[in-house]
């Protein structure tokens, strides 16, 4: 009897060992391998994404000190920048790789003299803040680099303290953004070399400018109209800084509202009272009516941001382009003879060197750019108002 009974377990035992090896685990085997190669592609991305913020800050360093490109270096996925200060970075080149539409793209914007970290979610642009509300700098000696990271619960999570502690990113209605898909693993769409510049393009449409090689003083650019156009505004040494402003016909640039007379002359270009002549030199002059018709009537116009600042690019038939910065523009203020304050600093107003007078006073032309569109041929009262400048010469 006892015999009969081991038999019987050891046929029970036989057949569920049969039914074991028959068992195909094939499928749960595939899952645990997608999802291992799936938390491997998160780490690999997000180390990608957070070097390209190392190399946003590194940028924006350049930006600041005013370095240029001395060698450029082509790798597989991207590029090697060394600066005249002989340091270097390196850029990955998105161009081949997936459009992320889940991953943020971390940026930064200039405001106030300083360049500050945004990021752009579906589309929208918002300030990166901390605890306080305090947008995160990414210049200067407090200069922050922001790390992301993906949370046990596939939220983006981001630190201002290398690490150490992480919150919740936040779109633009305070709602934390799910890492859905993790597409993309560059925030740079492409990069571009042009005869002097390198031009690197980001995912949300913007531009960062880096001079290659040492570069002439004041450059004119040839958009095919009858004049060049000065790369960059009477008083700034980069594209993307609004320069100074100035009075209309103010050559010595000591004029204080609202005591200033602009002189009385409906034509300034290239005479004393030009103060792009005077602080320039050779045939730089303030543009005139017709030189700024044409600049708007035969060049295409497109809003952009180049280094952190919102403008105008201004392409011409040859393809060559100039960027006309935010600027606004200064009016009196209370106090003191001379307080100004600074009007619409988010359009773009310049000088042109004609004008007329009538029994208001003079009135100076103008061509401009607000949130709307562009404009030629307007006029504003020469006396009291201060604007930027962006010379032309032959």
């Amino acid at each position: 009897m006892k015999t009969f009974r081991f038999i019987y377990q050891f046929v029970l035992l036989l057949m569920c060992t049969t039914a074991c090896n028959e068992y195909d685990d094939s499928e749960l085997w595939d899952r645990v391998n997608s999802l291992d190669d799936r938390v491997t592609s998160i780490e690999n991305q997000l180390k990608a994404l957070n070097n390209d913020i190392t190399s946003i800050s590194a940028l924006v360093g350049a930006l600041q000190n005013r370095l240029y490109l001395t060698n450029v270096t082509t790798l597989g996925d991207g590029y090697t920048l060394t600066f005249s200060d002989g340091s270097h970075i390196t850029v990955s080149d998105g161009k081949d790789g997936i459009n992320g539409k889940d991953a943020p793209v971390i940026n930064v914007r200039y405001y106030n003299g300083r360049y500050y970290w945004v990021q752009t979610i579906n589309g929208e642009t918002t300030w990166l803040n901390d605890s306080d509300g305090n947008k995160i700098p990414a210049s200067g000696t407090d200069a922050i680099t922001p790390l992301l990271k993906v949370d046990s619960d596939g939220y983006w999570i981001i630190s201002y303290d290398k690490g150490y502690t992480y919150s919740k990113l936040l779109d633009e209605y305070g709602k934390a953004v799910k890492a859905s898909g993790m597409d993309g693993d560059s925030f740079f769409e492409s990069v571009e070399a042009t005869e002097d510049e390198l031009r690197l393009i980001l995912k949300d449409g913007t531009e960062i400018v880096i001079p290659l090689g040492e570069q002439s003083l004041y450059k004119a650019v040839n958009l095919g109209l009858s004049v060049r156009w000065a790369s960059f505004n009477l008083g700034a040494i980069t594209s993307s800084e609004k320069g100074g402003y100035f009075l209309w016909g103010d050559v010595d640039n000591v004029g204080v509202m609202p005591d200033y007379q602009a002189p009385n002359i409906d034509n300034i270009c290239g005479s004393k009272y030009d103060i792009a002549r005077a602080m320039w030199g050779g045939s730089w002059r303030l543009p005139n009516k017709a030189e700024q018709i044409d600049l708007i009537k035969k060049c295409t116009w497109t809003r952009a941001t180049i280094n952190g600042v919102s403008g105008m690019k201004v392409t011409g038939s040859n393809g060559n382009s100039i960027f006309l910065p935010s600027t606004g523009y200064m009016l009196p203020a209370s106090g003191p003879a001379g307080a100004t304050q600074l009007v619409d600093e988010n359009s773009g107003y310049y000088w042109v060197g004609e004008s007329y007078g009538d029994t208001y006073g003079r009135f100076g032309y103008v061509f401009y750019y607000n949130s709307t569109s562009y404009y030629y041929n307007a006029s504003w009262n020469a006396s009291m108002i201060k604007m930027a400048i962006r010379p032309v010469k032959e």
